[in-house]
């Protein structure tokens, strides 16, 4: 068991306790009195990543279909369940990882850890509600078509992202929802859902030792993975010129603009300087070059914003706006001469003050609630 309490100036920031159970999966608790609430999450250490090719939409379809049946509990005992404990359950698959949340009272901490277990232990994949989670995906697939922002979203991250493991959407396409088998979604489950891949969290008015117990009553049975987790690197596409993707709408008179490329990942040791020089360059709001000049300056847009993801790969760094299709050439040359500036001439003094002024204020924000501690933790976990 370890401990870690570290402090930022004033801020007393959470201590995290871990213990590793025998079957491998490493627990973590971490004690908050403020409320009588607990948190628990369950993270998969594999994501859409991992979706086998041409089954996009594998890792989030099988993460949704944990929750819809067990050998103990139908899909409608489960939702009965946890409304009755005045609980909320979850579940996403991002790149990199998955999770499952359930969030209640600390009182019934016990019951929330048996509902999470039975779904991730005794899953059973029914037919029926497998047959109609497709519909619903594919029917929320077809509506996305009509979002022109949700198609620059996609198609960006597709292009710059072609030929590796991030290069298709989450949630899949109308095509590979439709080729997804049951099979699929088991396989899932049976590769990556094991003890040595999994890292379960609980925050919140808690007994660490009392929850390494329930922990391992609950989940001590969870197998390990048969094959030793792969180290091998994700190939990250690159270019050495500009590529323009069109896409034609003539329905539209404005344009979705995505400008960017493959940037940094989490671990590396420039992410935060990345971050705060982002601030300035496009995530800092009306305070940012982008938004002075595009939307101050000239007027072209409503908003223009830079953001970037470091995943366990080189993630994205996306410019993203929208203007009237008559601007689309004067607003992209434009983008690219604030880009440029910024490259070769960094921020100024003030710029700089203003954005470590920012993060250092917001900091104590990342924790004022369980889910913001849970999340703050994971990734440093992961």
């Amino acid at each position: 068991m370890s401990k870690k309490k570290p402090e930022v100036n004033s801020i007393e920031l959470p201590v995290v306790e871990g213990q590793t159970l025998d079957n491998g999966l490493r627990v973590l608790a971490v004690k908050d009195r403020k409320l009588p609430l607990v948190n628990l999450v369950l993270m998969i250490e594999k994501g859409a990543e991992a979706d086998e090719e041409g089954k996009s939409g594998q890792a989030d379809l099988a993460l949704e279909m944990l929750t819809l049946g067990t050998q103990r509990r139908s899909s409608e005992e489960i939702a009965l369940q946890v409304d009755s404990l005045g609980a909320r359950l979850g579940f996403s698959s991002a790149w990199d990882s998955s999770f499952i949340e359930l969030e209640g009272l600390s009182e019934d901490v016990g019951s929330l850890l048996d509902i999470l277990s039975d779904m991730v232990l005794h899953p059973v994949f029914p037919l029926s509600e497998f047959d109609q989670l497709k519909e619903r995906r594919i029917a929320s697939l077809i509506q996305d078509l009509d979002e022109s922002e949700i198609v620059a979203d996609i198609q960006f991250v597709q292009s710059i992202f072609e030929g590796s493991p991030y290069g298709h959407p989450r949630h899949g396409t109308i095509d590979s929802v439709r080729s997804l088998s049951l099979a699929d979604l088991e396989g899932f489950h049976d590769q990556y859902v094991v003890a040595d891949r999994c890292v379960l969290l609980v925050v919140g008015d808690i007994e660490p030792e009392e929850i390494f117990e329930t922990a391992e009553a609950c989940l001590g049975s969870l197998k390990r993975g048969s094959v030793t987790p792969s180290q091998d690197l994700i190939s990250t596409p690159k270019t050495s010129h500009r590529v323009v993707r069109i896409i034609h709408r003539s329905d539209l008179t404005q344009s979705q603009i995505r400008m960017g490329h493959p940037c940094i990942q989490r671990t590396s040791p420039d992410h935060d300087i990345f971050q705060v020089a982002n601030y300035v360059l496009g995530g800092g709001g009306f305070s940012s070059r982008l938004m002075e000049k595009i939307r101050s300056q000239k007027g072209y847009t409503y908003g223009i914003s830079s953001h970037f993801k470091g995943r366990e790969q080189p993630g994205p760094f996306v410019i993203s706006t929208f203007t009237p299709n008559e601007n689309v050439v004067a607003v992209v040359g434009d983008v690219l001469e604030v880009l440029d500036t910024f490259v070769v001439e960094g921020p100024t003094p003030k710029e700089l003050e203003e954005a470590k002024n920012f993060y250092l204020g917001s900091f104590p924000f990342r924790f004022e609630t369980l889910p913001k501690i849970a999340r703050e933790m994971l990734e440093m976990e992961r």
